[in-house]
């Protein structure tokens, strides 16, 4: 499963991440939730289909955790003992207590209380509820491919695009320096798969280990043959943000060799009221518009 899909992510998160959501580990305990009430309400149903009633004394008490006390009880059927517990409070050692057991399985049995109190949905429903709410606003988040809100950025990012004639370039920068991860988009992919991987390339400026790289291994990873061709052949736009504000600077070829920023041209965009649908527009028209001069 390749780590940018959106089954991975919603799962594991971006790449880097070491926590699992928690929405995710409340949906992966749902089934084993409901096979529990499953089981529970059959056990019950059976019981109450062919109940018999006693009493007996309580044999032990015993704690688990913060849970409270539990009391254990032994009831005789035909010669044959069999063993029964139930949070509750209020009761000692040698105390009588009324247990229900199936008559025809009287190791299936309970205390009255719980027999008439009946299954007890309501925990592990409020758990299935908030299981399935989160995982449905995570699910709707990741698969939102694009729309008009404005980009959920944290700290800081840098990212260089460069648009050659067959594709978008994504090169991850490190303070000053560029380097893994690099990531490739054809040049008419749509714009929700440009903010992906936009922001995957953001996200790993932020939180991946920094790797030095040679310039001429740097040029090979791109794929290109040199660093004058693709500055001859190609527009490159830098993106950076912080937690208020995204960049966009432009570069211009310059009098001699490379390229120079232009500075004329950069764009800076609020994002407590940007639009992320203008902020990808304007990346990519930028980024045409010295495609006449390559």
């Amino acid at each position: 499963m390749k780590s940018d899909s959106k089954i991975y992510r919603f799962f594991f998160g971006r790449r880097g991440d070491t926590r699992m959501p928690v929405g995710v580990m409340l949906l992966i305990l749902v089934p084993f939730l409901i096979a529990g009430l499953y089981f529970q309400n059959r056990k019950y149903n059976a019981l109450s289909a062919n109940p018999e009633f006693t009493s007996t004394a309580i044999s032990n008490i015993g704690y688990i955790g913060n849970d409270g006390p539990i009391i254990h009880y032994i009831i005789t059927v035909n010669g044959r003992d069999y063993e029964g517990g139930a949070h509750a409070n209020g009761f000692a050692v040698g105390d009588s207590i009324g247990v229900v057991y199936q008559k025809d399985n009287p190791e299936n049995n309970m205390t009255v209380f719980e027999y008439y109190d009946g299954p007890d949905y309501g925990f592990v429903t409020i758990i299935v509820i908030i299981a399935i709410v989160l995982a449905a606003y995570r699910w709707l988040k990741i698969n939102r491919k694009y729309n008009d809100r404005c980009p959920e950025l944290e700290r800081s990012g840098k990212c260089t695009i460069y648009r050659t004639d067959k594709e978008y370039i994504f090169v991850t920068v490190y303070h000053i320096n560029s380097s893994y991860p690099i990531e490739f988009l054809p040049l008419d992919c749509d714009n929700g798969a440009f903010e992906n991987t936009l922001t995957d390339i953001f996200h790993a400026s932020q939180h991946d280990k920094y790797t030095e790289i040679k310039a001429s291994e740097l040029i090979k990873a791109m794929k290109q043959r040199s660093w004058r061709q693709l500055y001859m052949h190609s527009t490159s736009v830098l993106v950076t943000h912080d937690s208020r504000k995204l960049k966009i600077l432009p570069t211009r070829k310059s009098t001699g060799k490379g390229l120079d920023w232009d500075y004329d041209r950069e764009l800076s965009f609020d994002l407590d009221g940007a639009s992320w649908k203008d902020i990808i527009n304007s990346i990519r028209k930028l980024l045409e518009t010295n495609e006449t001069d390559r």
